[in-house]
């Protein structure tokens, strides 16, 4: 299945971003968000440090909700707690080399890798060591690049979780 979106601009957006499939239809939306001014204010300054993402259906009911923990442990290894409809998990980076960016979580007892390579513009969910989703960007530098295409080839995964997850790995790296 291939779903389309354009990412906004600026990255301290919280515009609403429309998820659409290969026909042009809307399927649902996604968006960034601040749980208080304070959180906003923090990603001004410090730039991007909070990042929390929704996800909705069509019909505007909420399918995934991920918000960044914060605190002293997690300065070093970021970790966000994802809530995927009525699935509760963490999502943690484990990037190791700044070009290789990767971030791993365990959902019903699946083992899921999001991965960029080094010079290659396709990130990658793995799910059980094989390839379950794709996602491309148009070009290498915005405007281009905020013009996503999600592939997705596997059932366990939803357009709504690799949506937002990608969207939190890009604000991320």
């Amino acid at each position: 299945m291939i779903y389309k979106a354009i990412l906004p601009f600026l990255r301290i957006s919280t515009s609403s971003i429309a998820i659409k499939d290969s026909n042009d239809v809307p399927v649902g939306m996604m968006e960034r968000y601040y749980s208080n001014n304070v959180q906003r204010l923090l990603n001004y300054l410090l730039d991007n440090i909070v990042n929390n993402v929704r996800a909705y259906d069509q019909n505007g009911d909420l399918q995934i909700d991920i918000k960044e923990i914060n605190t002293v442990k997690t300065l070093f290894v970021e970790k966000w707690h994802v809530e995927l409809k009525k699935e509760n998990f963490i999502c943690e980076k484990k990037t190791r080399i700044k070009t290789n960016p990767e971030f791993y979580y365990e959902k019903s007892s699946t083992k899921v890798w999001i991965k960029k390579d080094f010079a290659d513009k396709i990130t990658r969910f793995i799910v059980d060591q094989h390839v379950a989703a794709e996602v491309h960007p148009e070009g290498m530098l915005p405007p281009k690049s905020n013009h996503i295409t999600f592939k997705i080839f596997d059932e366990r995964v939803s357009i709504y979780e690799i949506a937002a997850l990608y969207y939190v790995f890009i604000l991320k790296n």
